[in-house]
């Protein structure tokens, strides 16, 4: 009965991203990194660089704009499950930062039983990632390379696992307009070792965004290309086959349209450098995947809101996942 019950909080830890599937391992690392970006619907490469939560999102915005700034994020995530990330910047010499961050996950207490169902004990899980980030800005260019080292811890029960992986992100704010660019590769490495003798894989993503401010209005949209590793995000789905007149069964491929519409994350910012801000986003994939036909829950839809004082940010976003659940997110970032 132990084995059984470590398999299925096993298959939690790897169905986190609904959106993908539970392939492979360390799924914690694609839960949003701040309320900010939860809010927005993905992981937003494009945000202002003047944030330490927008470096948490692209090694690459680590400036001495966040200098002395620390973050602190909290989420009450589903069926108990609490995860959180923190992070704070330090200053090594003039103009060169490192940005340190530790982001967990604890998916609380689990029953321990033998074959006869008779309570022996209890048993958690917990995942943690520590990453430290460095970035090189080319003035002449306006363009910013960085990089993120991260070691992973993973608990369940008495089966352990350590990863090590990298993010590499590209950043470049146009001079000459409002647009910015981000392109971001997170997740590239591997386990050092594993939870039973078997290496499984970790969600590598790449994504490219790009957003731009009107001129007379303080509004921000950003338009985010998510899992560019991966074109075939869409898979046909068994209970939409059709019955021909000869009885034959066919399921409905998706459509070209279809799969290139679940790699884009449409969102926007009303207010976004002033003490009160509002961002919406919309998430197509987390749509299309968690949502029922027959009744309106709003899948894929976030919303949140931003209160900046002299001192300290905060952070509220929600997002919807589905008529069994959603999730808030709140975070508190100190400047000095």
């Amino acid at each position: 009965m132990r084995d059984c019950n470590v398999v299925i909080v096993y298959f939690i830890l790897t169905s986190l991203s609904a959106q993908i599937g539970g392939t492979k391992t360390y799924q914690f690392l694609e839960l949003s990194p701040s309320p900010r970006h939860m809010a927005l619907g993905t992981w937003i490469s494009t945000l202002s660089s003047s944030s330490i939560s927008s470096s948490l999102a692209n090694p690459a915005q680590v400036s001495d704009t966040i200098t002395g700034q620390f973050i602190f994020n909290y989420q009450p995530y589903f069926a108990g499950i609490n995860s959180g990330t923190a992070a704070f910047s330090l200053k090594i010499k003039e103009n060169h930062l490192l940005l340190i961050d530790a982001r967990f996950l604890h998916y609380g207490s689990f029953d321990e039983r033998d074959n006869l169902g008779d309570k022996l004990g209890t048993f958690t899980g917990n995942e943690v990632a520590v990453g430290v980030s460095y970035s090189h800005h080319f003035t002449a260019n306006n363009l910013s390379l960085g990089a993120r080292v991260n070691i992973i811890s993973s608990t369940l029960e008495q089966y352990n696992s350590i990863g090590l992986t990298g993010d590499f992100g590209v950043y470049y704010d146009s001079e000459n307009s409002q647009y910015r660019f981000g392109l971001v590769a997170r997740n590239v490495g591997s386990q050092l070792t594993t939870y039973d003798a078997v290496k499984e894989p970790i969600p590598f993503t790449l994504s490219f965004g790009l957003s731009n401010a009107l001129e007379y209005l303080p509004f921000r949209w950003h338009l985010t290309l998510d899992h560019l590793e991966r074109w075939d995000l869409a898979y046909a789905n068994p209970n939409q086959q059709q019955n021909s007149l000869d009885g034959d069964e066919s399921i409905e491929k998706p459509s070209f349209l279809n799969e290139f519409m679940k790699h884009i994350v449409f969102s926007a910012e009303l207010f976004p450098e002033r003490p009160f801000s509002l961002q919406l986003g919309y998430n197509f994939l987390r749509s299309t995947e968690l949502k029922i036909p027959e009744i309106r829950s709003f899948s894929g839809l976030s919303f949140g809101f931003g209160i900046n004082l002299r001192k300290f940010r905060f952070n509220y976003s929600h997002a919807r996942y589905s008529i069994a659940g959603n999730t808030n997110f709140i975070g508190l970032t100190f400047t000095p």
